[in-house]
């Protein structure tokens, strides 16, 4: 989601709309209460790698903890992004991302990144812009190619003047395959952005992996956890 002209309301036969974000939000606030555990079984293992999770449209880090909890578990060395609330993609957060990457990677070397929704289209434009700084990239319900109808078009608008023309203008380079390996998780069940502007051109390492589960807690789905290290342990190979 970016600007007012990258979203659409949902059309009259589109399974989005107000249910599927009062379903989207009955989940989260279940599973903000009673997460799912962790998964069981043994995972690959981080040895102290470097990740930085980035968050979706109206929400922040604390919407990443629990993912942040999954990582560390495995020896990652999980960062997070330092925004307390993702109103799109400003000048500010733009820049603050670009110089978190900057210099996690001076400390680290190149790391990986995981954003959630449109925290994964800010994750596509790092990997853009820094390809050196980043070894692979994993997103969460990430729409790809605008409009995306979303019942949330109503909040993108409203912040639309807030946010960076000239990050707009670039949108849809950003979503040209990256210089680096992508795993795009998508939900066919997906009550915020149409799952299918999730995925991307399969093409040698970029590819799709659809994972059932609701938009706003994928990263708390421990079936995309367990992808989400696989996918870590391929990239770190």
């Amino acid at each position: 989601m970016n600007d007012a002209t990258s979203a659409i309301a949902p059309p009259r036969d589109s399974p989005l709309g107000f249910r599927s974000f009062a379903r989207e939000m009955a989940r989260t606030a279940l599973w903000s209460v009673k997460p799912p555990p962790f998964p069981a079984e043994a995972l690959p293992r981080g040895h102290g790698r470097t990740v930085l999770l980035i968050p979706g449209f109206l929400t922040g880090d604390w919407a990443m903890s629990r993912l942040t909890g999954f990582l560390r578990s495995l020896d990652y060395r999980a960062e997070m992004s330092g925004t307390a609330l993702n109103l799109g993609p400003t000048r500010g957060l733009a820049e603050r991302l670009d110089a978190r990457l900057a210099t996690l990677s001076a400390r680290d070397g190149a790391i990986s990144l995981i954003g959630q929704s449109l925290g994964g289209v800010m994750a596509r434009a790092l990997a853009h812009g820094r390809p050196g700084c980043v070894s692979s990239v994993i997103t969460l319900c990430t729409p790809v190619r605008f409009p995306v109808a979303t019942p949330l078009e109503p909040f993108v608008r409203l912040f639309a003047p807030l946010h960076d023309p000239d990050w707009i203008a670039r949108r849809h380079s950003i979503a040209e395959p990256l210089p680096v390996p992508l795993t795009a998780i998508y939900s066919e069940t997906d009550g915020i952005v149409d799952w299918r502007k999730c995925l991307v051109e399969e093409t040698g390492d970029q590819r799709n992996l659809r994972i059932d589960g609701v938009h706003s807690v994928m990263g708390s789905n421990p079936e995309a956890q367990r992808a989400i290290a696989h996918a870590l342990a391929r990239a770190f190979a």
